[in-house]
């Protein structure tokens, strides 16, 4: 709850006054009116379609540039560590593409307040047997946007939902729509390319996190850094103890999950998920910690980027799904289950569906979507604050 009234009193202080109703229930938002009842998840949260053999080219890559510069310079990809085992890091760096985006009003810092922000993904893009796919690593750029760009951005989205009618309406957040059946070449993607290359670039870049493969399909690492004064600072992962990275191993298949968190939060039983054997041999009382602390990760308001480890937070929702699978789990009235406005499709229907070798947030997993509870609700959170 604290979190949706921070953004809804950041979105006040953005505004001249009160959004007036419309006779058909709309809004008018930026001086572009909204007559279908406002944004859907996937008018602020937006997972690219994968590019055909040859066209990778169409997605945004590191060295795009708009007036801020290239959104992600060479001297500062050198010094993240190599992210995909035994690949040559310099030599990849042409192949990393931008697959995905989130706008985020309110992203929490430190000791208090709101970080307005563009947010995006990039992924390694090959082709592999005639067909497009990515490799498993993956890089987050955090851009912090001015009061005046992040009303330019609103406009954009207004703009964007123009172009994509009604088609957004009532979907479940997933590879988007409109880019799905324009391709990457129409009018939606452009638009939105024309954004992200206006509102982003080193210039206003402040923060870049990672996930590394170290061992395929079996070992991963976790880390964030801060920009300051130009360098990249190693930033401590919440409730690690001043560590700097974080690992999940996982052994195991869809069949019988084997993993674990490389270190787990002290006090918190989310591993107990992530493990087959002791999540079907635990007692009632440890699985619903676990399940409890899931639930408050996939919830915005009950958790955040500065009190969650990676770890946690990007195996949370596929390990819980998991669970409900094996043992008699009902959350239905759980104190901490995620509900938000009905309006919203709040599924989770990525195409991953419950590899434990997933870990992706929003992005692909070789050549299927793979995101997580906690991004759909979060877009859900943003989607409506930003309709007022």
């Amino acid at each position: 709850m604290f979190r949706r009234l921070v953004l809804l009193l950041s979105l006040s202080l953005l505004a001249c006054g009160p959004v007036p109703p419309l006779p058909d229930g709309g809004t008018v938002d930026s001086g572009v009116m909204l007559t279908d009842g406002g944004l859907d998840l996937n008018d602020v949260s937006w997972l690219l379609p994968l590019p055909h053999p040859g066209q990778q080219s169409l997605l945004l890559g590191f060295t795009s540039a708009g007036s801020k510069g290239p959104l992600f310079p060479r001297r500062l990809y050198d010094v993240l560590p190599g992210l995909v085992e035994s690949q040559d890091a310099a030599a990849m760096f042409p192949s990393w593409r931008v697959i995905s985006a989130r706008i985020d009003p309110c992203f929490p810092k430190e000791p208090a307040g709101c970080i307005k922000q563009l947010r995006l993904v990039a992924q390694p893009i090959v082709v592999e047997a005639l067909a497009t796919t990515t490799e498993d690593g993956t890089i987050h750029l955090f851009y912090e946007l001015t009061d005046a760009e992040f009303e330019s951005a609103r406009g954009s989205l207004a703009e964007l939902k123009r172009l994509a009618g009604g088609v957004t309406n009532g979907k479940p957040l997933d590879v988007h729509p409109v880019m799905r059946a324009e391709g990457l070449a129409g009018p939606y993607a452009s638009a939105l390319h024309a954004m992200i290359s206006r509102l982003c670039g080193e210039q206003n870049l402040t923060r870049v996190a990672f996930m590394r493969l170290v061992q395929k399909d079996v070992a991963w690492r976790f880390g964030a850094l801060n920009l300051v004064s130009g360098m990249l600072a190693a930033d401590p992962i919440p409730r690690l103890s001043n560590l700097t990275q974080q690992g999940v191993q996982e052994f195991g298949n869809t069949e019988f999950r084997s993993g674990e968190l490389q270190p787990a939060a002290i006090g918190d039983d989310l591993s107990v998920l992530l493990s087959e054997s002791e999540m079907r041999l635990t007692d009632a009382r440890t699985l619903d910690r676990a399940v409890t602390s899931a639930l408050r990760i996939e919830h915005p308001a009950r958790s955040n980027p500065l009190t969650v480890d990676c770890g946690s937070c990007h195996v949370a929702s596929r390990a819980l799904r998991n669970a409900r699978a094996e043992r008699t789990i009902d959350t239905s009235a759980h104190a901490d289950r995620y509900v938000g406005n009905p309006r919203f499709d709040l599924r989770l229907v990525d195409a991953a569906g419950d590899d434990p070798r997933a870990m992706r947030a929003f992005g692909y997993f070789g050549a299927q979507s793979a995101f997580s509870l906690r991004t759909i609700n979060e877009s859900a959170e943003v989607a409506e604050a930003l309709s007022r």
